[in-house]
């Protein structure tokens, strides 16, 4: 899909503050970040603004929307493509309107204080993101009001996006995690971690075998017939998507997995991106691989977490 030029939606002028001649990038994508062609079948939509020249002259202005028309996410970019580098404040919200999370941005990595909001309105938590990928728990509140934790210390709850299931749980001290947390994966495993002063100790699963034990392993997984095979597979599979070629997207995904007993793929996600289309592309290529050979511990099969590079050039 090619990017499209457009004269500015009215809504799009009042938040940027510009006037009739100003124009930027729409894009329409789904929830997972898949672009999409049309506005009827996305999620939401993206407006890329030239910068505000007032406030800085090299950060374009992002203002995401829902279907409904209510503002997603106000925030800047480095960069004014599908690949952007959010940097600065941002302000995120719910599709009723109310406020979702406040913070911000440091070249696309969320840095300092951090606010979460639940979809009632009331306070969530509030966390302190570091450069070397540290966070610091400060506070934490139910639904009601009610103090869960407070100046680092207490119990802690995260839930997924739509708040309809609890994915982690435990306790924090002096702003890190600290005994058993409870958590659980994207394909449902419970896992149970052990932390002492914020670093992970033990990792097992809640039904007390070793399925969510990672331990080293004697053989690593491997895809049948080794990296050059598996070079092979992503140059058949894969595709570069359009918009990234046209956008002159490149760069390194890094996927991470892990390889079951079985040799099946689970809980694969992008461990470093260069962009949703890209990212995608590289998850459902992972996806296909699947089955590998599985790792090995004393001669036989282990569950292990892997990950593969996945690089992304365009020829001249």
């Amino acid at each position: 899909m090619r990017k499209v030029i457009l004269a500015l939606l009215l809504t799009f002028l009042i938040f940027s503050g510009a006037d009739a001649q100003n124009v930027g990038l729409v894009y329409y994508l789904k929830n997972n970040g898949k672009l999409v062609s049309t506005k009827d079948s996305a999620d939401y939509s993206m407006a890329v603004l030239p910068p505000d020249t007032s406030i800085d002259k090299n950060l374009y202005q992002v203002f995401e929307y829902y279907k409904n028309g209510k503002v997603r996410l106000v925030t800047n970019s480095k960069t004014n493509d599908l690949n952007l580098q959010y940097h600065g404040r941002y302000v995120a919200y719910y599709p009723t309107g109310k406020k979702r999370k406040t913070g911000e941005f440091e070249y696309g990595v969320p840095t300092g204080h951090q606010v979460e909001y639940y979809p009632n309105g009331k306070f969530y938590n509030s966390t302190n993101y570091f450069p070397d990928g540290k966070v610091l728990y400060n506070d934490c509140r139910d639904s009601t009001g009610k103090v869960l934790a407070e100046d680092g210390k207490g119990d802690w709850i995260q839930f997924n996006d739509d708040f309809s299931a609890t994915i982690s749980q435990g306790k924090i001290d002096s702003g890190f995690r600290a005994g058993e947390w409870r958590e659980r994966s994207s394909d449902s495993i419970m896992f149970i971690k052990t932390y002492k002063n914020g670093l992970l100790i033990s990792t097992n699963s809640a039904g007390g075998d070793s399925q969510g034990v990672f331990l080293p392993v004697d053989v690593v997984p491997e895809f049948p017939g080794g990296m050059p095979a598996f070079g092979g597979f992503l140059g058949k599979t894969m595709h570069y998507p359009a918009i990234a070629r046209e956008n002159n997207i490149q760069g390194k995904v890094i996927v991470s997995f892990v390889v079951e007993k079985d040799g099946t793929l689970t809980d694969i996600k992008v461990k470093k991106g260069i962009g949703s289309v890209c990212d995608n592309e590289a998850i459902s290529a992972v996806r296909l691989s699947s089955p590998w050979k599985p790792a090995l511990k004393n001669g036989r099969p282990v569950r292990a977490a892997h990950s593969v590079p996945i690089t992304f050039t365009l020829s001249n």
